[in-house]
């Protein structure tokens, strides 16, 4: 029983909601039975970091300031502990700004809006090119109207107040279709529930400060955009715009045009948004091939954890024990184990530090990920023993010093040399070492300390597994078997058990009953396949990749349309040149030549600035976007694809108004003069 001492604000979910949400608050010296992590023998446990250090600075004092003090404290506590890191260089402590939903350093703020400002900014360009455009057909088509205008007494200032009000009218109603578009769709993305074990929901609303902004650059392109349109319109000679063909200008071509410049920006911008969106997006792909090393296919997870719900240590390992013996006769598994950790886990796995005596004199420290596994953990999962054995049942007492590494570990530090037998020094059996740093505060995970160094004996090399984020996806690894002790202090995910089932059994449900057969006081939870596990792991990369791939084909598709604007503009501006060339015996194959001539040079000159850009820009953001660095720089799907996609876009846009200008009767135009 438990008793409600206050209700915090409606809103606030934790320092850092993005990583560490809260909907509820208990004191660490709550009772061990609602909150077995904090039981007193489970504080003394080096490798639970549970906790995370929050502090509020003194008027005056900086974050440097701060971190730098506690980062003396940390060497302090190193040296007083005899860490075995407490020679290396390097930060112990790194303060980062709560209140924030991602808990990141002020100087790595811009690494992360700088990129979206640069693509925002490529998504204006070309729509900008496009209302420019699109304005200066308007204005050419109303030549005339303006001449007669003028003609009857208007003076050029009304006209161009006439102009700019209509310019701002439509700026105003595409601002605010913009507005209520963006925020259906905001209500629309508030109602994505993330899947992962523990709920996560985004309450997306409008910023007033981007909304402001928003309103106004629209202001801004209404007025700018239409004050060109107008000045050209009203500066126009009366005399030739007030005959028949009166909105047709006859012009001296010019390469260099308003028109091509247009055009130009339109293929560099859509170049530079198409490839960057798709390294972005191509990157992610990369990273979401995490299924490697195992076999995912009828694997399925069920946690448990009878602590929390009353039993002893004994009890639960007691409890375990029975449950496994009993899930493995089952007709429809074909294999079953007990683990701390998974293969693909969002929370990720801590880290564990090993030391060895070098040959030529002095210690080796090296560092990798730790998994805590029960006997048969490989075979059930489907990870290949390489060298050497998986875990048998007596390295799971009390007391054995067996450990598995990964291929990948083995690449890293030993190659050449003698695996099997091999004996490294760790500070306890499931030791993080060092200082390290968990996103939202700073928290202290003094490892290798309180308990003294062990020997283990390597007895395995297991095939790596992939399971990171970052683009390599393969670390070194070190497995540790799964003791008895490890049921009275299980995780935060409680303890896992795997089972690999026949094809087309409901295995979890199968799984469940049996579970309740052997005691029902214990509650199963975040019953799930390794499929559905993958796919929690991966939403949040599906997500960004869908959001890259679609600016890359939203700005496609705007400059398809511009793209098709100009020509066709372009077009009707030389109509009376083309049917002049057609009246002195040019054919309508020579005319289409004619006009995409010029959209070929302009699409190639395009092509390559937009390369440029597109180089400057990988080169930016492979800086601090693991998914840019991911992707080779020289991929051919990407920059032989997209520049071919583009141009046979824009060259397909280019010849439907060349086509249309293969029909001009030479009579009409030449009736125009």
């Amino acid at each position: 029983p438990i008793s409600v001492m206050g209700v915090g604000p409606k809103d606030f979910l934790g320092a850092s909601p993005g990583v560490f949400a809260a909907d509820a608050w208990l004191p660490a010296t709550a009772n061990a039975r609602m909150a077995p992590e904090l039981a007193d023998n489970a504080l003394e446990r080096r490798d639970l970091t549970m906790f995370q250090m929050v502090g509020r600075l003194m008027p005056g004092v900086t974050a440097e300031r701060a971190e730098a003090a506690l980062d003396a404290v940390a060497r302090q506590m190193e040296q007083e502990n005899g860490d075995a890191d407490r020679e290396t260089g390097g930060r112990r402590v790194l303060l980062v700004p709560a209140g924030k939903l991602l808990p990141i350093r002020k100087q790595d703020r811009p690494y992360f809006t700088e990129v979206l400002m640069l693509l925002g900014g490529l998504v204006m360009l070309i729509a900008c090119s496009n209302v420019t455009s699109m304005m200066l057909a308007r204005a050419a088509d109303r030549r005339r109207e303006i001449a007669v205008r003028l003609a009857l007494g208007a003076s050029r200032v009304r006209l161009i107040r006439q102009l700019l009000t209509e310019s701002m009218l439509v700026a105003a109603g595409a601002g605010a279709l913009g507005f209520i578009v963006t925020v259906w769709l905001m209500h629309l993305a508030s109602r994505i529930r993330m899947p992962y074990p523990m709920p996560i929901a985004f309450d997306l609303a409008p910023d007033w400060g981007v909304l402001v902004f928003a309103l106004v650059v629209t202001g801004f392109t209404g007025l700018a955009l239409g004050l060109v349109p107008a000045l050209q319109a009203t500066g126009a000679d009366l005399t030739p715009a007030l005959k028949e063909g009166g909105n047709i200008q006859h012009r001296r071509y010019r390469r260099l045009s308003l028109r091509n410049g247009l055009m130009l920006c339109q293929m560099a911008g859509s170049l530079s948004l198409l490839l960057l969106t798709g390294f972005l997006g191509l990157g992610i792909q990369t990273t979401m091939g995490i299924q490697q090393g195992f076999d995912p296919r009828n694997l399925y997870l069920i946690s448990l954890d009878p602590v929390r719900d009353g039993y002893s240590g004994a009890q639960a390992a007691a409890f375990f024990e029975k449950l496994l013996d009993r899930v493995k006769r089952l007709p429809s598994i074909t294999a079953a184990t007990l683990t701390d950790t998974v293969p693909v886990a969002v929370d990720g796995s801590p880290a564990a530090k090993f030391s060895e005596t070098q040959k030529g004199g002095g210690t080796a420290v090296h560092s990798a990920r730790r998994h805590v596994v029960g006997s048969e953990y490989f075979d059930t999962a489907g990870i290949p023993i390489l060298m050497g054995r998986g875990f048998r049942k007596p390295d799971e007492t009390n007391g054995t010093t067996a450990i598995i590494v990964s291929e990948e570990l083995v690449r890293a530090y030993w190659t050449g040399q003698e695996v099997l037998g091999r004996r490294i020094e760790i500070g306890n059996d499931r030791a993080s070492g060092g200082f390290g740093v968990v996103p939202g505060t700073f928290d202290f995970r003094p490892g290798l300390l309180g308990k003294g160094r062990q020997s283990f004996e390597v007895v395995g090399v297991a095939k790596d597994v992939s399971e990171d984020f970052i683009a390599s996806k393969k670390h070194p690894a070190i497995y540790f078997p799964l003791h008895p002790a490890d049921y009275a202090q299980p995780s935060l995910r409680g303890v896992t058990l795997m089972v690999r089932g026949m094809p087309g059994v409901d295995a979890i449900g199968t799984v469940q009953r049996e579970i309740s057969a052997t005691d029902a006081n214990v509650t199963p939870f975040n019953a799930r396949s390794m499929v559905e596990q993958i796919a929690q792991y991966m939403s949040s990369l599906r997500s960004a990749a869908w959001t890259w791939n679609l600016i890359g084909a939203f700005g496609l598709i705007l400059a398809a349309v511009g793209l098709a604007g100009v020509t066709a503009y372009a077009v009707a501006q030389r109509g009376h040149e083309i049917g002049i060339r057609m009246a002195l015996g040019a054919q309508k194959t020579d005319v289409l030549g004619l006009v995409m001539k010029e959209g070929v040079v302009l699409v190639t000159a395009g092509t390559l600035i937009g390369m440029t850009l597109t180089w400057a820009g990988i080169r930016l953001m492979s800086g601090f976007f693991f998914t840019v660095a991911s992707v080779r720089t020289f991929d051919p799907a990407l920059l032989v694809g997209a520049p071919l996609l583009l141009a046979t876009l824009a060259l397909a846009a280019c010849y439907v108004p060349a086509r249309k200008s293969m029909r001009i009767d030479p009579v009409a135009a030449l009736r125009q003069e």
